[in-house]
């Protein structure tokens, strides 16, 4: 690649032609003849020098830093730049091309995660080459992807991202899905993907350590349909959302076509008349023209249908009619730890594991598994908080807890590097009910050993996790296997 290909004349300082051999942000890693983009930090001066010792070809850095520092910087190309993130978006997307026909991004607090699979699911059972990303990794039914070089972060940086995109590509997955978290949007890593429909699941209360008040969450959010889709794509929305009308706003003014869904609000598309059976949900899909009676989906939990009303309309946008995509609904199953039944005890109890981890999350798990619960029967929960983040949210979900549960064990949950005695007592300042119990093995325990026959458990927080971290170790934990070895132990001892 010719540094000339990638800048404009007056971008460039006067230099001889330069071949690259690659393109890098973090200075540890670079190469001889590599690009390095100098993402603005307080330690950029600093990896700048260690760069360019790596002999890095040319250096990009924001115009004010290099300014303001030119006379400590080594002798060597310098492209300034206004935004560093947004530079490097735009490189990866030039070194790495090509990219599937079809890109969805889904984003939201809660339900991204399901949304991506049944998407892909839908798009699977309508004989499409498709592969989804985020919190779950890389899944696709296509054999060959297991030797694909998968980012470590569910929102990847803008190179990761990119190489994975043209990968797909190669590998002729020709739809993909992924999860756009809030972090990834507000740092540019997700600009230069061509997102042809781009979905909104909802927006309440997480993250707030990084964005600090919801307003900030809820622009960080938007620069997915203001920034990375496509202005000839389609905005899918939940109408159910108190953020729907603000979003819809700000799509409109691109002249963006937009899809909305919902059930308590009037939408494009909306489930009604829902009913709840003992593995599946049903309801009626409701347009202006036509409706699509007793659909019957094999998954739990009344927020599921909002969920899959986001991946209809995101897989509508490729021109798919409603009518194909009825037909194959039936073949959805739920995302790994999202409302997963993760086993029974012999006098038929039902325990589910779920991801919910902040409290609009848990709140909707616990009030949908109520509705599954037998009038004689009692819903126990086990949860807890993590550590080194939204410390607001503990009291809250506590609260949580003690209204809608009726036995509750607060346990640990990732305590990272804080006291987890201390993240305990802040949950249970909001759940006078609940009973502390630290070690998470035994809680889970504890509350499969204390379930009658009509009773439900749901081990919330961790979902699909396969770790404990607790400092820097994280130590192998997954609640869907530990409920399964509890049960095993009491069933066959």
């Amino acid at each position: 690649m010719k540094l000339t290909n990638l800048f404009k004349n007056d971008e460039l300082p006067s230099c001889e032609e330069i071949t690259l051999t690659g393109l890098c942000y973090d200075s540890r890693q670079v190469k001889e003849g590599d690009l390095f983009v100098a993402v603005t930090c307080d330690d950029v001066i600093t990896h700048v020098v260690s760069a360019l010792k790596s002999k890095a070809a040319a250096v990009v850095i924001d115009s004010e830093i290099l300014a303001q520092n030119q006379s400590r910087l080594p002798h060597a190309i310098y492209i300034p730049v206004k935004n560093t993130r947004k530079q490097l978006s735009k490189l990866a997307r030039q070194f790495y091309p090509q990219q599937p026909r079809v890109i969805a991004a889904i984003t939201g607090t809660n339900g991204k995660s399901s949304v991506a699979t049944f998407v892909r699911q839908l798009w699977e059972a309508l004989g499409l080459r498709a592969a989804s990303f985020g919190t779950l990794g890389l899944e696709s039914s296509k054999a060959s992807l297991e030797n694909v070089l998968l980012p470590k972060l569910t929102t990847p940086d803008a190179i990761s991202l990119h190489s994975l995109l043209q990968n797909l590509y190669q590998e002729e997955i020709d739809h993909f899905v992924f999860e756009a978290s809030s972090h990834g949007l507000d740092q540019y890593r997700l600009h230069g993907a061509d997102v042809t429909v781009a979905g909104l699941t909802n927006l309440t209360q997480d993250h707030l350590d990084y964005h600090l008040t919801m307003e900030a969450y809820f622009e960080a959010k938007s620069k997915l349909f203001t920034e990375v889709l496509r202005p000839e794509g389609m905005a899918v929305i939940n109408n159910d959302s108190i953020y729907a009308k603000s979003l819809m706003l700000l799509v409109q003014s691109r002249g963006t076509k937009i899809l909305t869904y919902g059930v308590d609000s009037p939408a494009d598309l909306r489930a009604m008349n829902i009913t709840l059976h003992n593995a599946s949900i049903q309801f009626d899909l409701v347009t202006k023209n036509q409706t699509w009676p007793q659909i019957r989906v094999p998954v739990v939990s009344h927020f599921q249908v909002e969920n899959i009303l986001c991946a209809i309309g995101m897989v509508m946008a490729d021109n798919v009619s409603l009518t194909e995509i009825v037909a194959v609904l039936p073949h959805l199953t739920s995302a790994v730890g999202r409302m997963q039944l993760a086993g029974t005890t012999g006098d038929g109890a039902a325990i589910y594991v779920d991801y919910a981890h902040t409290p609009d999350a848990l709140i909707r798990a616990l009030q949908a598994l109520k509705q599954h619960l037998p009038e004689s029967g009692k819903l126990h929960v086990v949860f807890g908080c993590g550590g080194n983040r939204d410390t607001g949210k503990r009291h809250i979900m506590g609260g949580v807890a003690d209204q809608l549960a009726d036995v509750i064990y607060v346990t640990d949950d990732n305590p990272r590097f804080e006291d987890p005695s201390f993240i305990r007592a802040q949950v249970l300042s909001g759940c006078p009910k609940g009973q502390e119990v630290a070690d998470r093995y035994v809680a889970i325990k504890k509350a499969i050993a204390g379930l009658a026959p009509d009773d439900i458990l749901l081990v919330a927080g961790k979902g699909h996790e396969t770790g404990q971290t607790i400092l820097n170790e994280v130590i192998p934990f997954c609640d869907v296997q530990v409920v399964q070895e509890i049960l095993k132990g009491i069933y066959t001892s």
